[in-house]
């Protein structure tokens, strides 16, 4: 099997839907993304916080150590 190597670069074209207008892929994909957030109940919206909350206070209280290399 012989593979054809294409040296020629092309720069990088957003990808277009044609029932959405000019919207590239991201910003559909982003769209999704918050009405799905939006869409979840308060008791699920309050669980996901608390547990970033727990994940932050982790983190801030978290010490970086060196040890010396002998």
């Amino acid at each position: 099997m012989s593979v054809e190597k294409n040296n020629t670069k092309q720069p990088v074209q957003p990808i277009l839907h044609e029932d959405t207008g000019d919207k590239d892929v991201w910003e559909i994909a982003e769209e999704k993304k918050i009405k799905a957030a939006l869409s979840l109940s308060y008791s699920e919206r309050f669980s996901i916080m608390m547990r970033l909350m727990r994940i932050d206070k982790m983190l801030s209280k978290a010490k970086i150590t060196h040890k010396k290399a002998t």
